[in-house]
């Protein structure tokens, strides 16, 4: 899944990250923008997810990943802050622009955190091709690979309860 976000039309030209002004990565400032837009919109979709999962779950299974499902919920939205603070630093307002859709249906805990898996591995991809276009900015590179980091624990622990 991958999010396409258009930066806003009036980006300030203080939003030029530092190491694109010194000649640094590739990535203009408005496309620098619009990929942490997208990544930002990323994690308060997956949040909005785990939220929803939290409370379909149904049966014992609730006893069993509802922990998980809330844990996932707190950490993407600490994802979603920082993402937040790195477009304040830039110059540039967060700009969010979600579509999800939860059905009102009982799900069980094996289905949720299936669930769960498939928002983290395209959460995953997304950090990983930003990563690419971020290539000579050292700050973001290392933000982006911490990430990556984060989002490689998760989906490996999913896969890990999911296939016992």
């Amino acid at each position: 899944m991958q999010r396409l976000t258009k930066p806003g039309p009036s980006q300030p030209d203080a939003a030029r990250p530092a190491a694109a002004a010194a000649g640094g990565p590739g990535i203009e400032p408005d496309e620098l923008i619009a990929d942490l837009n997208r990544l930002y919109a990323e994690e308060v979709e997956a949040a909005v997810r785990y939220l929803h999962l939290s409370s379909a779950v149904r049966g014992m299974d609730r006893l069993l990943v509802e922990g998980k499902l809330k844990e996932g919920f707190q950490e993407t939205i600490q994802h979603a802050e920082i993402i937040a603070q790195k477009l304040r630093a830039l110059g540039a307002v967060p700009k969010l622009e979600i579509n999800v859709e939860c059905p009102p249906q009982a799900i069980s805990g094996r289905e949720a955190l299936r669930f769960a898996l498939t928002f983290e591995e395209a959460a995953l991809e997304a950090y990983q091709d930003v990563l690419r276009r971020v290539e000579g900015d050292v700050v973001l590179e290392e933000f982006i690979r911490g990430q990556i980091a984060v989002e490689s624990v998760h989906v490996a622990e999913l896969k890990e309860l999911i296939f016992e």
